[in-house]
């Protein structure tokens, strides 16, 4: 995947309609954030649906969008930094149709044994 500049502090690609964020390093592209990003986007359906499971846990979208069978949208990926953590930590975006400005986000941990969503949160925008 190919990234470009995207003021000071990042980069960002895409992979279909999804688009990725990766942090800036002294000008570059973070290799770490580079290298996991290369994995989930080989892996994205089977992370997108694991990170859209781990939401149906918490979620009704029946309640919350007016249909239990809408499916979530993956709109954009988020490799974040976290200081003093060896391992990177990302966020997969979704929205949900009939949801009017919400924004559902599924932080994601990589680690030697997977991918695991770990923690999830709703924003109105």
């Amino acid at each position: 995947m190919r990234y470009t500049r995207m003021g000071p502090a990042g980069w960002v690609g895409q992979i279909d309609h999804v688009r990725v964020y990766l942090s800036d390093a002294d000008g570059e592209i973070c290799r770490a954030q580079a290298a996991v990003a290369a994995v989930v986007t080989a892996s994205l359906p089977r992370l997108r649906d694991a990170a859209s499971a781990y939401l149906d846990r918490f979620v009704d979208r029946a309640k919350a969008c007016g249909s239990a069978q809408e499916p979530w949208w993956l709109d954009e990926i988020e490799f974040r930094d976290h200081a003093g953590d060896a391992t990177v930590c990302y966020a997969l975006h979704f929205s949900l149709q009939g949801d009017d400005g919400g924004l559902w986000t599924v932080d994601m941990r990589a680690s030697a044994d997977g991918h695991r969503p770990f923690r999830f949160e709703r924003r109105q925008g």
